[in-house]
């Protein structure tokens, strides 16, 4: 591992911010998914750069290595088929695309080898040669045939005019044209195998300059020398002969370059925001966002989102929890005794009544005689506590008819009381007050018929 994140020790640091100083991880930038080209700082929110990549050094050391690589066993039969279809059929304008249709596996290792590059499994070496299940499985298909499609017209206009106007200028012009082609495929790689996806290949020539003249540099130069060849070769060679040649060095052209473009790939994929194999970012970036801040111990700034956030809807059991920690931490306790009921009353909504008999017991420490104001509250939270702390329950629903004369369900609430004096603590004409209480202002005809219920049961 290189650079360790910041925040996260046991993590390599992707990005660098200029404004803190410091190195981050994917966890602490604010990206889209994994498409990170308008990476921030969780932080300061400002843009962030992408640190160095695997494979340093110049681009043109690792030309020798991409030469090499169509010459490993599992792409040799590639070359070799390319070579057979183009020796096999006649050299005639109209049966062309029948040669190229040789190159179709060269098309389809060349997207799998780029593709290698921009996402290698995470855990493993990146794979330098895909091997023939790349193929097989159909995917990046659709982006090998686009990528394929400007090299091979480039090509054909340059034959043609080679054929029908001058050799020099038929030479001149694919040289020139050949330039774009990388910047073309990696279009193709990084944007998306969609046909608009070519607009984006003016990125590729200028943001990394050095590295793209030699890709550029292999895809002309190594045009020339083919063709060169092969016009040297018609000479003294049988056509079937040169036709093999034409298709073996293409082949040899085609994955050398889509190796060299795979290179780029994985040296500037971030650059080009596209993930290169990091771990992917499925933590929400809000609370991506307030884990680095808290890392960062920058508690008030977490404290007003998260402030923020409680006083929506969408507020959650974690967002109250962080409120009352933030709070603790900052020694805020005034604000946290203002917060504590609203708090609750969360906890109670989402049936958490062991810490919602926490939170009870915290303000009482701080204040002996509290209980939550609220009638309605009271009430959920005693039939949420009854089986776990009956001694609550009580403190909760005694006296209600004097504190909220007009609760709407207080028959329901001294009921309960009733019910937990009699069964949780054995006090039967204790609770025979309550009973009375309900029999004497409550006219419900269910509530009476429950009160003769209690009475029968007790006092068999």
């Amino acid at each position: 591992m290189n650079q360790p994140c910041k925040y996260h020790p046991a993590t390599e640091a992707l990005w660098f911010c200029r404004h803190d100083g410091l190195f981050l991880c994917q966890q602490c930038v604010d990206g889209r998914e994994d498409n990170l080209v308008e990476a921030r700082c969780l932080l300061c929110n400002q843009d962030v750069e992408a640190t160095g990549q695997s494979g340093g050094g110049p681009l043109w050391q690792q030309l020798e290595r991409c030469l090499r690589l169509p010459f490993t066993p599992v792409l040799l039969p590639v070359l070799l088929v390319w070579g057979l279809v183009a020796a096999l059929i006649p050299p005639v304008p109209e049966l062309l695309a029948l040669t190229l249709l040789g190159g179709v596996p060269a098309f389809g290792f060349g997207q799998a080898i780029m593709a290698a590059r921009t996402h290698p499994r995470r855990g493993r070496a990146v794979v330098a040669v895909p091997g023939w299940d790349a193929l097989s499985s159909g995917l990046g298909w659709k982006g090998a045939l686009l990528q394929a499609a400007p090299a091979l017209l480039v090509l054909l206009l340059a034959g043609a005019l080679m054929l029908f106007f001058s050799v020099p200028v038929g030479l001149v012009v694919g040289a020139l044209l050949l330039l774009l082609v990388p910047a073309l495929w990696l279009a193709i790689q990084v944007q998306g195998a969609e046909p608009g996806s070519y607009a984006a290949a003016p990125t590729y020539l200028v943001s990394v300059p050095r590295d793209y003249a030699v890709a550029a540099g292999l895809a002309s130069v190594g045009g020339l020398l083919v063709g060169a060849v092969l016009l040297v070769a018609v000479d003294v060679m049988p056509s079937p002969l040169v036709q093999s040649l034409g298709g073996v060095l293409a082949a040899v052209w085609w994955l050398s370059l889509a190796a060299l473009c795979g290179e780029m790939l994985g040296r500037h994929g971030r650059l080009w925001g596209i993930n290169t194999g990091s771990a992917r970012v499925t933590t929400p970036l809000a609370a991506r966002r307030q884990n680095v801040q808290l890392c960062a111990g920058r508690y008030d700034k977490v404290l007003l989102s998260t402030a923020k956030i409680v006083k929506t809807k969408k507020a959650t059991v974690a967002d109250w929890q962080r409120l009352d920690r933030l709070l603790q931490v900052l020694g805020r306790e005034d604000e946290r005794r203002a917060n504590a009921e609203p708090y609750l009353d969360a906890l109670v909504s989402a049936e958490n009544w062991s810490a919602a008999r926490q939170l009870i017991a915290e303000q009482q420490q701080r204040q002996p005689q509290w209980l939550p104001g609220d009638p309605g509250l009271r009430w959920v939270l005693a039939r949420g506590l009854y089986d776990l702390d009956p001694k609550l329950v009580v403190n909760l629903l005694k006296e209600m008819h004097e504190r909220h004369p007009e609760f709407s369900e207080l028959g329901n609430a001294y009921l309960l009381l009733a019910r937990t004096l009699a069964e949780k603590f054995g006090l039967a004409g204790k609770a025979e007050q309550y009973l009375r209480f309900v029999e004497s202002h409550c006219r419900d005809a269910r509530l009476r018929q429950q009160v003769a219920e209690y009475r029968a049961a007790w006092g068999a």
